[in-house]
Order: structure tokens, then C-alpha cells, then sequence
């Protein structure tokens, strides 16, 4: 008997430890989802603050930042070639007011009311500046992935 007393005592203690041991691997879980929360928020607000800033200096950049620039409208100039070539093998255009998809075949926009024009010509945005037309090899990476910190 004593030793299947002392046996049930052995079992119930590691029971308890491994039950407190699972309540701090699941709060620890729980912090670690909370960081990541914040860390994405906060991520957010700095690539709003980026494109405001982008946005606002376009044509005034500063020399510290003339690199970030031209990578920026490099990734803008990739993005749009792309999305017009999607929009061609599917039958569609882009409208160049608010950028819905549109049928090709479409006079107006069904978003925002937009007449579209006859032919879908690719839009052109402004040449990075004189000097930097593409962008510096150690900045051609994607740059619309953002910062991912596993703990």
C-alpha cells in the first residue's frame, strides 16, 4: 500500500508541475501574441508615416534619402507593370482615378464613375532622379516585406 501511496503522490505532483508548467508556456504564448500585435501597429504607423513623407518630398528629396526614393518608385514603376499585365490576361484595365479593375470593354468606371479611356495605355510615373534610375544593390530587395522578429 505505502507504495502505491507514494506512487499516487509522485504522479500527482508531476500532474501539478506539468499543469504550472503549461499556465507559463501559455502565458508567455499570450505576451508573445500581444508583442507581435504591437510590433505589426506599430509597423503600420510607420509605413503611413513613410508614404506621407514620400508623398509630401517627392520632389523635393533630400540627398540622404535620394537611394530610398529611387527604390520606392522602382517598386511603384514594378508594381503597376504587373498589375496592368494581370489585368490583361484577365480581360480587364485598371481605372486610373481610384484603380479598380474595370472590363476592358467598360466606358466608365463601376467604382467611381471615372470615363475610361479608349485605349489602356500604361501609366508612366516620374523618372527616379537624375543619377539614380535603379536603385542601389544593397537596397534592391523587396520593399514592401516588413521587419519579421521571431522571439
Amino acid at each position: 500500500m505505502a507504495f502505491l501511496e507514494e506512487l499516487g503522490k509522485t504522479l500527482t505532483d508531476k500532474g501539478k508541475e506539468a499543469a504550472k508548467r503549461a499556465k507559463e508556456l501559455t502565458g508567455v504564448l499570450q505576451l508573445k501574441s500581444q508583442l507581435t500585435g504591437e510590433k505589426a501597429k506599430l509597423n503600420e504607423v510607420y509605413a503611413r508615416l513613410g508614404k506621407i513623407y514620400y508623398e509630401e518630398h517627392q520632389d523635393d528629396i533630400e540627398e540622404r534619402f535620394e537611394d530610398d526614393f529611387a527604390v520606392v518608385k522602382a517598386g511603384m514603376t514594378k508594381i503597376l507593370e504587373l498589375e496592368q499585365e494581370i489585368c490583361q490576361l484577365e480581360g480587364n484595365r485598371v481605372c486610373a482615378e481610384c484603380g479598380a479593375k474595370v472590363d476592358r470593354e467598360a466606358r466608365f468606371c463601376s467604382c467611381c464613375g471615372a470615363p475610361m479611356e479608349e485605349h489602356c495605355e500604361p501609366a508612366v510615373l516620374d523618372e527616379p532622379a537624375e543619377g539614380n534610375a535603379e536603385p542601389p544593390e544593397e537596397l534592391d530587395e523587396d520593399i514592401f516585406e516588413l521587419e519579421d522578429d521571431e522571439d
